[in-house]
């Protein structure tokens, strides 16, 4: 299996104690406002991942719990292997601190075990919101620290943040891990999505082969979407965690409504969704309701049944029986692939990315015109089209593409007052799955209404076209 991970981009840390503005800075220099900002301490759990544009060229920063966090549970734990594994991966750390508060006795220890680790590191004074806090940047307890002279910032006013982006720029150039030219990092968007606790953060793990988000038992610790650069197959990806989608009426805290409209807006501009579901559990209710918000949002789908390791006495037949019932509780998602993998064991890893590249060419497929009409002619023969009221047969004259991702199609009817049935269309898509595939991918099929007087104009101007073909000479010896 091929190596999910090629870095490119020059990684950046923000580490600190918690609420001196790690996670402000991140969005701003990010420009996303993707990271929650809350006065709730460690609000950020996981390694969170941005790319930075400066000067027309991208790095990664990447936003850290706070260096207090307490290891006696599995969450702070987590949080600290996280932050260990953010510190080894980065080429340059900022150690930030509230200029306002001064530096507190636990930054003093952790800016002495953060000096052992031989990183280039950048510290920075935060929250100088005004000039009267310039002077406690540059306090005595500040240079104590001996993490260099300090450089002084408000990440909520964005005062100093683009002199902070030039040394960044400078200190990575020179130590050989310069900015990426930011034509290079477009990439198939997938995101990961299903209720708590079905084993989303655990497939982000697998696919990346690497510890990058938290995963624990406790419901609902992925409070953020996470984005991560990978290279599958030479292919430039962007993959995105998200939190567990619960139910409206159980969301009782602001940072659990900012997560749940994070996650929306990470499906609307995702390309793929994975739905990941626990296969050792009947799909619910929250299972169908994300289902079809996802089905609406025009997204290429793959199903995910994660947990198959679980499931005891397999046989040949028990695949089959599984998909069977996947697929009664989501029929509207019958194009959609299923994948049953094991993120545990990182089983059917590859096949699960490979079928997202095959998804995303299936988005981009372009059908001919002359073989769309052959489609739309052995569908007419096969089933007779019908009005949404009534029994009278309205005329199909033509189908034609007008776009991609997702394959968008036109129906044109003749008359004004016509409409199709939504079952014929549903009939037609069925037609054009079967010939040209489309898998994973919903189809777009419009039905429009054209005047009589308008068809006959397009008739007839489209037989002159051909007319004048047949005349034009082919060929040295003017064969027609």
């Amino acid at each position: 299996m091929p190596s999910p991970r090629t870095r490119k981009l020059p990684i950046v840390a923000l580490v600190g104690r918690a609420n001196v503005g790690k996670s402000t800075l991140w969005n701003k220099l990010t420009e996303s406002g993707q990271a929650i900002v809350s006065a709730t301490p460690h609000t950020t759990r996981d390694r969170k991942y941005g790319t930075v544009l400066w000067r027309g060229e991208a790095f990664e920063v990447v936003d850290t719990g706070g260096l207090d966090i307490s290891k006696t549970d599995a969450i702070g734990k987590g949080m600290h292997e996280q932050l260990d594994l953010a510190l080894k991966d980065a080429d340059l750390v900022l150690f930030m601190i509230d200029a306002k508060e001064g530096v507190m006795p636990q930054e003093i220890k952790a800016a002495e075990e953060i000096g052992r680790l031989h990183k280039e590191i950048v510290l920075v004074a935060n929250k100088v919101d005004h000039l009267k806090h310039l002077g406690q940047a540059f306090s005595k307890e500040v240079y104590a620290l001996n993490l260099g002279e300090p450089i002084a910032c408000s990440a909520s006013t964005g005062k100093g943040v683009g002199d902070l982006l030039d040394l960044v720029y400078e200190k990575l150039t020179a130590m050989g891990r310069p900015p990426v030219n930011a034509d290079e990092l477009t990439g198939l968007k997938i995101v990961v999505m299903g209720r708590p606790n079905v084993g989303k953060s655990s497939v982000v793990n697998a696919i990346l082969g690497e510890e990058r988000v938290i995963v624990s038992p406790v419901a609902h610790t992925t409070r953020e979407p996470i984005d991560t650069h990978l290279v599958w197959k030479d292919q430039p990806i962007v993959l995105v965690d998200t939190a567990g989608i619960r139910r409206a009426t159980r969301i009782k805290e602001k940072v659990d409504e900012a997560s749940l409209e994070r996650n929306r807006n990470a499906l609307r501009r995702a390309d793929i969704a994975l739905l990941v579901l626990d296969v050792t559990e009947p799909p619910g209710q929250q299972d169908k309701q994300l289902a079809g918000l996802m089905k609406d949002q025009n997204k290429g789908l793959i199903i995910v049944a994660n947990k198959w390791d679980l499931v005891d006495d397999k046989s040949e037949a028990t695949s089959r029986d599984y998909e069977a019932r996947i697929r009664m509780s989501f029929p509207f998602l019958a194009w959609a692939p299923i994948i049953f993998m094991s993120a545990k064991s990182k089983q059917r890893v590859g096949k699960l990315m490979d079928m997202a590249l095959k998804v995303r060419d299936e988005r981009r497929r372009t059908i001919d015109y002359n073989a769309l009409q052959r489609v739309l002619k052995s569908a007419l023969t096969k089933k007779k089209p019908l009005a949404d009221l009534g029994n009278f047969s309205p005329y199909v004259h033509d189908v034609e593409q007008l776009g991609i991702e997702p394959p968008r199609f036109r129906i044109t009817v003749r008359g004004q007052k016509q409409n199709l049935a939504s079952a014929w269309v549903r009939f037609f898509e069925n037609r054009l799955r079967e010939k040209f595939g489309f898998v994973g991918t919903p189809i777009d099929i419009k039905a429009y209404n054209a005047p009589m007087g308008t068809l006959e104009e397009q008739e007839k101007d489209f037989k002159g076209k051909r007319k004048q073909r047949r005349k034009r000479p082919i060929g040295r010896k003017g064969h027609y």
